[in-house]
């Protein structure tokens, strides 16, 4: 039974209306305490809070790469809103104090946001053994709870602190966050673990979850709670930040049993073919089917059909050949009245703010090939390739198809990374995360103002920026919390 030293994880948000309707479930006790009583009631709290269906997790790190850039929009577009976006689409260290003083915080909450999830998931760790139900019930709630704990502190160690594999150190020295795995109250704040700790962390429950999940139960659970395969596929892209090639491989080869097949461009059809953007079987939602997990709400996505002074940039989009299906697929092209000339389609009317699917899998598998066949490994070249020929054949129109040759490990490895880039294209935080992870290269921003001038923002290889300065927020309610390295006020550059 749960004692009432447990707290109900910031989630006293609306509890008693997320509460009510997933039937009404817990016993109310107080504003910030209640008793659930079984693993049903356990799940339903998951399902209800711990899945964040109604947090934007992360709405900002798609106007911080090379997928977007500035454009000369129209005059009533330079409003108080879409030009505090500025700090974050320049990587300036003051973006959270500058979204605070104009009411937008919701922007800058990922790291409250991500601690208030997993504190619902160590809400269900700690009890889900010692309440009724059966092992089978308690293994998969267990499962999910653990699967997303690990997605969680993956994603936060991903924002708020160096990539796992920087150069010229080694993650144990490297100031990752804090890991709580209790839902007991402390009366001290925790203090920063290693990014090291937290990837131990993190491995930890990703690998109880891929035990834990029933493999038969992947086509009967809904595409918005986590599954076997969604677990592997998780434990593989942890594992490829990690540069563990082998364990990388592992889990694709588990979840390629039973994962859904790669959707065949040459034959899928939008809903809406005029308008990619109206469609409500693109990427990102239910009805695609590659799709293995559905999560997280896009209502706060900054940019995420074009705005915000930021659009796609025609650079990425023009990556994409003629005999590229994905091109039509992903991108609506905007007509001559429009002052950015694609929006990104990949969600159609979908609410959701991401998804795991299959063509990840293989991306995945390639890269750790394309590393071990550069390591030396001479029959890992040809399985690099067997992979991104497999996705490619599903991508291309089939006229024009060629198959993708082995050449140095070199040309491989930028060959993986470009299909990924394109596979993957505004699907929050790969392309962030991709970029940090590939040794941070230097980005270069346009700004256009409402006077038409253009101007140029530079985050240079490897800074501060490549890092999201901790939310005042935070550090205000926890003072051992050790804030990260501040990048120096951004200036403009003219051309």
């Amino acid at each position: 039974m749960m004692k009432k030293k447990y707290i109900n994880i910031i989630v006293s948000l609306a509890a008693i209306t997320i509460f009510t309707s997933c039937g009404n479930f817990l016993k109310e006790t107080s504003q910030d305490e209640f008793e659930p009583k079984d693993v049903e009631s356990y799940q339903q709290l998951l399902n209800g809070v711990g899945y964040g269906t109604t947090t934007t997790i992360d709405p900002l790190t798609h106007i911080m790469t090379d997928e977007v850039t500035g454009y000369a929009a129209d005059s009533y577009s330079y409003t108080e809103e879409y030009l505090a976006y500025k700090d974050i689409y320049t990587w300036q260290s003051t973006m959270d104090a500058t979204l605070q003083g104009k009411s937008l915080p919701k922007v800058t909450r990922s790291y409250q946001d991500l601690y208030s999830l997993i504190m619902t998931c160590n809400l269900v760790i700690d009890a889900v053994n010692n309440v009724d139900g059966t092992d089978d019930e308690k293994k998969q709630t267990m499962g999910e709870a653990k699967a997303l704990r690990a997605y969680y502190y993956w994603y936060l160690v991903n924002l708020y602190a160096k990539p796992y594999n920087t150069a010229g150190t080694t993650p144990d020295r490297l100031a990752g966050v804090p890991i709580i795995t209790s839902a007991e109250i402390k009366d001290d704040g925790p203090t920063r673990n290693t990014v090291a700790e937290v990837y131990t962390q993190i491995c930890n429950d990703i690998e109880d979850a891929c035990t834990l999940l029933d493999q038969e139960k992947s086509t009967t659970v809904s595409l918005f709670r986590i599954n076997h395969n969604a677990a592997h596929l998780l434990a593989s892209r942890i594992y490829l930040y990690m540069e563990k090639w082998d364990k990388v491989i592992e889990h694709v080869d588990a979840c390629l049993t039973s994962a859904p097949s790669l959707c065949n461009f040459n034959t899928y059809t939008l809903s809406n073919t005029s308008s990619p953007d109206k469609a409500n079987n693109n990427v990102i939602s239910k009805s695609f089917p590659e799709v293995m997990f559905i999560g997280g709400f896009g209502g706060y996505e900054i940019n995420r059909n074009g705005a915000s002074l930021s659009c796609l940039s025609s650079e990425l989009v023009n990556t994409f050949d003629a005999t590229d299906l994905r091109k039509k697929m992903f991108f609506q092209a905007q007509g001559s009245w429009s002052t950015y000339p694609y929006l990104n389609a990949k969600h159609g009317i979908s609410e959701q703010e991401y998804v795991w699917r299959t063509a990840e899998l293989y991306l995945n598998r390639a890269e750790a090939y394309a590393m071990k066949f550069k390591a030396g490994d001479s029959g890992s070249g040809a399985k690099a390739v067997s992979d991104l020929n497999t996705l490619r054949k599903n991508r291309i129109a089939a006229a024009s198809y060629t198959d993708y040759t082995l050449g140095t490990a070199d040309e491989l490895i930028a060959f993986v990374r470009a299909e990924r880039r394109r596979e993957l294209a505004m699907e929050n935080p790969h392309r962030w995360f991709d970029l940090r992870r590939y040794g941070m290269a230097s980005i270069r921003h346009l700004w256009v103002d409402a006077a038409g001038v253009h101007s140029y923002y530079t985050l240079k290889d490897g800074e501060a920026g490549w890092v999201l300065p901790i939310p005042a927020e935070a550090l205000n309610l926890n003072t051992n919390l050790k804030q990260n390295e501040l990048a120096p006020i951004r200036a403009a550059e003219s051309e």
